[in-house]
């Protein structure tokens, strides 16, 4: 198990440098106002992406072992056809995407989640090395596709245009979309479909509360861009919280490494006292290493920041700060949520998120829309701290749940010597510390 984690874990440092690398090409590419317009049509993808998982998505990893894999596999197309139409006309008659982009948005979010639906199926049957595979191979597209356009424009003596980006983010999952189907077409074989109707309920039940967990998550981590918009009258400043919540969340590569391997391991076991130990291990670990992370992103100077992404995202660096230990408390959530999600526990890690919510929308309505009226950064800081307030106040929930399922009592949050052991093995794993046998 440990060498899997820690080949997710670098190979997610390696996409996460990449993203950065795309993260620093949009912001000197598009400015502030270009790179808010693409956080509100990627986020238009991930609204839609939280229709299409009511039936499917990541409840698949948990479904894969024990029901009718082409079964489920069906069901999750049919209904992502659906889910996408809905969901394009819903943010059409909300305006919650610019319009010119709502055809754009339906192809991509069709393709997005068909590799979506292929990389869940792999992470439920434990191919851990495939599915890391593919999200890199994205990762490498984007920068190469993104990097060969703008060259081309440059060469053309044409300005930079958003579009730019979101064609080549598009064409970055299409071609993994289509690798992932080859897989797909070999692993799963093809059978009736009697008894899909029973499996379909129990894929919305499960997906019901999954998905509420996710979008009430979602919502906590971005309903702060919509307030931004409505209470901040500045055309940059979503712009500006976009980067410095990008920059924090960069934290998130150490969990979520993890988890990709925690949720498939818990899901595949029946063994509930190795369910236990392991998750308070990793829960440990994470919390450590998160720390350290985090202590390196409060030490950077603003004028590096503006160094690196031009000179009006200076002041993102108040909002890294104010994000700092909620992405710690969420970090450390993640692992408990992921656990509870491999045992089926999906209706925990919903409430959960619906109290981050609502402690971000009662805060969003009230010091936000307050301070905005006086000072931009100021603002964007508060809109930082409210995310913070209510990450924590999500994990703390999530803490008090897992204690009561596992009994467990304060001694089993202390660091022991099988906690040190499991990160000396994830260590000795690496083949730069392995020693070669003598031919």
């Amino acid at each position: 198990m440990t060498d899997k984690i820690l080949g997710t874990f670098l190979n997610r440092l390696l996409v996460t440098a990449i993203l950065f690398a795309v993260v620093i090409i949009n912001t000197n590419s598009f400015g502030a106002e270009g790179t808010g317009t693409i956080a509100l049509v990627i986020l238009g993808l991930t609204l839609l992406q939280v229709l299409n998982n009511f039936v499917g998505g990541s409840t698949l990893v948990y479904l894969i072992p024990q029901r009718s894999n082409f079964q489920l596999l069906s069901l999750s197309y049919i209904w992502m056809i659906i889910s996408n139409i809905a969901g394009i006309i819903l943010l059409g008659l909300l305006n919650l995407v610019p319009r010119e982009y709502l055809l754009f948005l339906f192809a991509l979010s069709v393709i997005y989640n068909i590799y979506f639906i292929h990389i869940s199926i792999m992470q439920g049957k434990e191919d851990i090395k495939l599915f890391n595979i593919l999200q890199l191979t994205q990762a490498v597209l984007l920068i190469v596709l993104l990097a060969a356009a703008l060259a081309f424009q440059h060469w053309l003596q044409r300005p930079a245009s958003i579009n730019t980006y979101l064609w080549a983010f598009l064409c970055s999952y299409l071609i993994p979309a289509i690798i992932s189907s080859v897989y797909i077409a070999r692993r799963v074989r093809k059978e009736n479909l009697h008894g899909s109707g029973k499996l379909f309920l129990e894929m919305v039940r499960l997906g019901f509360w999954t998905q509420l967990a996710n979008l009430a998550q979602l919502l906590t981590y971005r309903i702060n861009y919509y307030f931004i918009q409505k209470f901040v009258k500045n055309d940059k400043a979503v712009g500006v919280y976009d980067l410095g919540t990008k920059i924090s969340e960069a934290v998130w590569i150490i969990p979520k490494s993890i988890c990709v391997v925690l949720y498939a391991r818990v899901a595949n076991s029946q063994d509930a006292d190795y369910t236990k130990r392991i998750t308070l291990s990793l829960l440990k670990f994470v919390l450590v290493v998160v720390l350290l992370a985090v202590f390196v992103l409060w030490l950077l100077p603003p004028a590096f920041i503006a160094w690196i992404f031009g000179p009006d995202y200076a002041s993102s660096k108040p909002v890294i700060n104010s994000l700092l230990p909620g992405i710690v408390a969420l970090s450390c959530m993640s692992i408990l949520s992921h656990y509870f999600a491999g045992h089926g526990k999906f209706h925990i890690n919903a409430i959960s998120s619906l109290i981050g919510l609502i402690v971000t929308a009662g805060l969003g309505v009230t010091w936000l829309a307050t301070v905005a009226k006086t000072d931009t950064v100021s603002a964007l800081q508060v809109a930082g701290h409210i995310s913070s307030i209510a990450y924590s106040s999500s994990f703390l929930f999530t803490l008090v749940c897992f204690i009561r399922r596992t009994h467990a009592n304060a001694r089993d949050f202390l660091v022991t010597r099988d906690d040190i052991q499991l990160l000396k093995e994830s260590v000795k794993s690496l083949s730069l510390f392995q020693k070669r046998k003598k031919s």
